[in-house]
């Protein structure tokens, strides 16, 4: 009996690790960049929207294509005087029947259709330069992410050291071998690393969910990015400024979308200039005996005659228009040049600085400050030198990982810049 109970413990036991275990695994996404990019374009929500009015501007060709519908009119006599009768069907009765069309002239539904057409090309321009910004914030938050993560790991571990130290050196304090100013101190530099620790968690959850709001992931889910082991960046310098702007000329969806407003504007001019011309109303009648024989057919056509208006105004704001997006255009020329010089020379700049550190510089540095922990805690090294370069430490640690997260920022800003993937970090 006490074996069975004893079998019974532990799988209940297991079962309760196993949903534990389950749970802590399902508050936490390892994550690499190409798994949050297709998280992206299958989840974020203005990527999703900007979808959708790709599909309202393609709805605008349908309509801007149909033709207006013929317009049909019957009238029957409501009281026959002559026979009693009302709505009088018969032979005595009187009824008429029209039936008109809307021709337009001078191109003006070509031109709607065009018109239609090119807001197509602009709701399309428009959703590939937002995936064009969303992927760039994407991998800035993601790398971001990891940096400040690998830093927070050193505070922890730092706080973690400082804690036990100051634990063991209030007990020697107690027996009078530590003299009280250096405890002072000691919890002094504690709360100074835990105070930065705070604002760097704080800003590690920021960052987070910036992550998180652009692939839709849970705000009570972790993110920990992962980053493939240190290998050679693609090198900026091996690139010169010109083919860069030549990529940027080419590829920049928001360029594209300033061109086709200029040409989306030309047409509408086009169009406002064709509904100053009259369209024509052409139209069948039928009268039974209300005319000068009986049973009357008859043709109509109708035109008003443009003696006032004319469209002026709307030919007048669609030229003001057309000028405004050409201005447009040549300033979102200038604007990316100088974004495309800029981009590379940070990053130039950025690769120099990381080229110019010994790669094994971080890995000494780790090394000593091992040793000169233990040599504290023995007494070896005083407490000023100590402070000096635990402080030293925390400092070029955050700044190592500050200056791998702009190294690889900055290629993804050429990448932004350019509208291409000219750089696969």
């Amino acid at each position: 009996m006490m074996n069975r109970l004893s079998v019974l413990a532990l799988l209940i036991l297991y079962e309760l690790l196993t949903v534990s275990t389950a749970t802590a695994q399902s508050d936490t996404l390892h994550l690499t960049l190409p798994a949050a990019t297709t998280m992206l374009l299958q989840q974020n929500i203005p990527l999703l929207a900007q979808r959708y009015n790709i599909d309202s501007a393609k709805a605008a060709v349908i309509t801007a294509r149909l033709y207006d519908n013929p317009e049909v009119s019957f009238e029957n006599v409501l009281y026959n005087h002559t026979t009693g009768k009302w709505f009088d069907l018969g032979y005595e009765g009187q009824n008429t029947l029209q039936i008109q069309q809307l021709i337009k002239l001078a191109g003006k539904r070509n031109k709607e259709i065009q018109l239609a057409r090119s807001g197509v090309k602009l709701s399309e321009y428009q959703f590939y330069d937002l995936l064009r910004t969303l992927r760039y914030e994407l991998a800035d938050n993601f790398y971001d992410l990891y940096y400040k993560q690998q830093s927070l790991q050193t505070y922890a571990s730092q706080v973690a050291f400082l804690q036990q130290v100051v634990r063991a050196f209030a007990q020697q304090q107690q027996l009078g071998h530590i003299a009280p100013k250096e405890i002072i101190r000691l919890k002094s530099l504690l709360y100074d690393l835990q105070h930065d620790e705070l604002q760097l968690r704080q800003d590690v959850q920021q960052t987070q969910s910036d992550l998180a709001l652009l692939i839709r992931v849970p705000p009570t889910v972790t993110l920990f990015p992962d980053v493939p082991a240190a290998q050679p960046l693609p090198l900026a310098s091996a690139y010169n400024y010109q083919n860069l702007l030549d990529t940027a000329m080419h590829n920049r969806y928001d360029l594209k979308a300033a061109g086709e407003n200029v040409n989306y504007n030309e047409i509408n001019l086009r169009l406002q200039k064709a509904l100053a011309v009259p369209d024509l109303q052409v139209g069948l009648s039928y009268d039974k005996q209300g005319n000068f024989e009986r049973n009357y057919n008859g043709l109509g056509v109708s035109m008003p005659l443009p003696f006032f208006n004319r469209n002026q105004g709307n030919i007048r704001m669609a030229r003001a228009t057309l000028e405004g997006s050409r201005l447009e255009l040549q300033g979102r020329q200038d604007q990316l040049a100088h974004e495309v010089m800029n981009s590379f020379r940070e990053a130039v700049q950025t690769e120099q600085m990381a080229g110019d550190m010994d790669p094994a510089f971080e890995q000494d540095y780790r090394h000593m400050m091992g040793e000169i922990e233990k040599n504290y805690q023995q007494h070896n090294i005083g407490l000023l030198e100590f402070i000096d370069l635990y402080d030293a430490y925390r400092s070029n640690v955050r700044k190592m990982n500050e200056l791998r997260y702009s190294r690889l920022s900055a290629l993804e800003k050429i990448n932004y810049a350019t509208g291409a993937s000219i750089f696969h970090p």
